[in-house]
């Protein structure tokens, strides 16, 4: 980021590390010692060493929108939104991503695959560099699915790529849904055959996304796992440990 608006003529060079920041538009306070867990960024983080795509994690506000704030006796330390103040754009795109899956999931009934005893759900929407990103869970498959947060070229059908997350490297293939448009998908389990409970499976939706932003472990040389080594297990999951290499 080069400059902010409101403070120091647009100098950004004179924010320092501790400086609390307030965003013009709603006015949501950013505090380095707290850091923003909605944009997995960890406390003691300055605002000027933030990542160029954070955005204010309660309107979408650009960096440049923010302002230094002055504290006063009675300010108090922000809090992390709550679900209900995630920006419009995050809630629409994930309702558009659930309905898009209840649509496929019609033509999905009648398949062997198919497991009767599963809904489609779709977790909580990560804000990630690439986009954003959640886990979906159906009757035949729980997928890792990375949606672009605005308009982007679209990639040919079939083609993956190598997406980095804190936790390691993972295949996500690009696909494409009635409703929806272009996404990316990285599957976790297929079939379903192995969850008799929606709760269970939700459960592991939730961890797997958590998990997705845990920093991989090094190996002696402190090199991280390479492109595709770094999955999730069935096994380690439904015994309800971490993703491990398999």
């Amino acid at each position: 980021m080069t400059g902010f608006e409101g403070s120091f003529l647009g100098d950004a060079s004179r924010i320092g590390d501790n400086a609390v920041m307030e965003c013009g538009v709603c006015w949501w306070k950013y505090d380095p010692a707290l850091g923003d867990e909605v944009w997995q960024i960890a406390p003691g983080t300055a605002f000027l060493a933030l990542p160029d795509y954070w955005r204010c994690p309660n309107c979408d506000a650009p960096q440049t929108q923010f302002m230094l704030h002055t504290a006063n006796s009675d300010s108090r330390p922000h809090e992390t939104p709550p679900p209900g103040a995630v920006p419009e754009q995050v809630s629409t795109r994930r309702e558009a991503l659930r309905q898009a899956y209840l649509q496929a999931e019609q033509r999905m009934r009648d398949l062997p695959v198919y497991n009767a005893g599963l809904s489609v759900t779709v977790s909580d929407m990560h804000r990630c560099e690439q986009g954003l990103v959640a886990v979906v869970t159906t009757p035949w498959c729980m997928n890792l699915v990375l949606l672009p947060v605005d308009a982007a070229t679209r990639r040919r059908e079939g083609t993956s790529r190598e997406v980095q997350f804190p936790s390691g490297s993972y295949s996500f293939t690009a696909a494409f849904l009635e409703g929806l448009g272009g996404l990316e998908t990285c599957s976790l389990f297929s079939p379903m055959d192995d969850f008799a409970e929606q709760q269970v499976a939700e459960e592991v939706a939730a961890s797997a996304l958590s998990q997705l932003f845990d920093k991989a472990e090094t190996d002696s040389q402190g090199k991280r796992p390479a492109a595709g080594q770094q999955a999730v297990s069935r096994r380690e999951f439904l015994r309800g440990g971490r993703a491990s290499t398999v």
